[in-house]
Parts: structure tokens; C-alpha cells; sequence
């Protein structure tokens, strides 16, 4: 009956422990929510700036190759000298053109989708993240409701 006495009157105080408790895992989650949001601004500033340093870099490439082409087409008009050669120096020019256009695009679509990709990676990350989060802050509160509060509770607890 001592113990049950004593139990009693020592639950009285936890009251404000566990609000306390209570208080210090919703601000543990808002914490990590606030560091996975970063992180995953983070990727996807990165991902970005790649992105568009990789459009910048592809656009220069083709345009060089291309005015390349061009040049070469010109030179091979001048040397050709006559026009019996004309269509085979434009079905060259026409092939290369063509070519390097395809590549521009597979270079544009690789980007595209590189970046789509850390953006998906980023969002699960954040969303794993947050679910963890979210877990162990419900797994705190039930941790913290099996704490005696009242005298009735610490007594019979």
C-alpha cells in the first residue's frame, strides 16, 4: 500500500515532464523537416544548375559542329569548282546536319531526363525522410501516454 501511496504522489509532477517531452519531439520532427526540405532544395538547385550548364554547353557544341558543317560544305563547293558535284556535297552537308541534330537531341533528351530523375530522387528522399519523422514523433508520443500523470494513475499504474 507504501509503494502504491508513494507512486501516487510521485506521478503528480510528470505532468509538465510530459508536456515537456511532448514539446521536445514536435520540435525534434519540425528539425527534421526543416534539414530534409534543405536537402532536397539542395538536390534540386544542383540538379538544375547541371541542367542548365549542360543546355549552355550541348547549344555551344551544335552550334561549333554546325557552322563546322557549314564551313566544310562552302570549302567543298569552292574546291568542287564545277556543279556536277553540287548534289553530292549537299547530300553530305544535309547528312551531317542531320546527324548532328539527332545528337543534339539525345544530349537535350540524357539532361531532360537526368534531371527528372534527381527531382524523383530528391522527392523520395524527403517523403522516406518525413515518414521517418513522423514515426518515431507518434512513437515518442505513445512512449510518453504510458507515463503516469494524475495521483489515481501513479497509484494504480
Amino acid at each position: 500500500i507504501g509503494s502504491a501511496i508513494f507512486g501516487g504522489f510521485s506521478a503528480l509532477g510528470n505532468e509538465d515532464l510530459v508536456e515537456e517531452a511532448q514539446a521536445g519531439a514536435r520540435q525534434v520532427k519540425k528539425d527534421k523537416m526543416r534539414m530534409l526540405g534543405a536537402q532536397r532544395t539542395s538536390a534540386l538547385d544542383y540538379a538544375q544548375s547541371q541542367y542548365a550548364t549542360g543546355v549552355t554547353d550541348v547549344g555551344q557544341a551544335t552550334q561549333g559542329q554546325f557552322a563546322d558543317i557549314s564551313q566544310a560544305g562552302d570549302t567543298a563547293y569552292v574546291k568542287a569548282g564545277g556543279l556536277a558535284n553540287v548534289g553530292g556535297i549537299n547530300k553530305q552537308v544535309e547528312s551531317q546536319t542531320k546527324d548532328l541534330l539527332a545528337g543534339y537531341k539525345s544530349d537535350m533528351t540524357k539532361l531532360f531526363d537526368t534531371r527528372a530523375h534527381v527531382k524523383a530522387e530528391a522527392d523520395l528522399s524527403f517523403r522516406s525522410g518525413e515518414m521517418s519523422a513522423e514515426a518515431a514523433y507518434q512513437d515518442t508520443l505513445t512512449e510518453l501516454e504510458s507515463v503516469p500523470t494524475t495521483f489515481m494513475e501513479g497509484m494504480f499504474g
